[in-house]
């Protein structure tokens, strides 16, 4: 298990992680915010040290992903998908059927990866990202069912 001093450490991490890769400050989560996710008994992460890592709630049958976080350096060689199967496999083991997650529509490489992983579109949230501070765009919410 994780003590106090070595959660509010990863929480760190993660931070650093999550705004390389959301740079505005609307879009990044800090360490304080992501530290109060993963003392949450019904949060999980996948960890992949300083490449990225994946937070995942679940709520009994269902889950989502809350975020997920690869640093650009380790972009496009796996470690996004490796830790999407981490996290689905984790989810499966428990009696969840069905996994959330919201992307920015023009996150193209995000929308190919969690499709790519059995994730299906099911609607749109209209002018939910705030990338800056004069661009919005729209999520898509995609759904995965872990029960046939």
């Amino acid at each position: 298990m994780h003590n106090k001093k070595n959660l509010a450490i990863l929480a760190e991490n993660f931070a650093v992680i999550h705004k390389s890769c959301f740079g505005s400050p609307s879009a990044f989560f800090s360490s304080s915010f992501i530290l109060s996710l993963i003392q949450n008994p019904n949060v999980k992460f996948i960890n992949e040290g300083q490449k990225g890592f994946c937070l995942v709630r679940r709520s009994d049958e269902e889950a989502e992903i809350i975020t997920m976080a690869v640093k650009p350096e380790f972009q496009q060689q796996g470690v996004g998908y490796s830790m999407l199967r981490k996290a689905i496999l984790l989810l499966s083991k428990t009696n969840c059927e069905q996994i959330f997650l919201e992307v920015a529509s023009d996150n193209i490489a995000g929308i190919k990866l969690y499709s790519k992983a059995g994730f299906h579109s099911c609607g749109i949230r209209k002018n939910y990202y705030h990338i800056s501070n004069h661009e919005i765009v729209d999520a898509i919410t995609m759904t995965k069912n872990l029960v046939k």
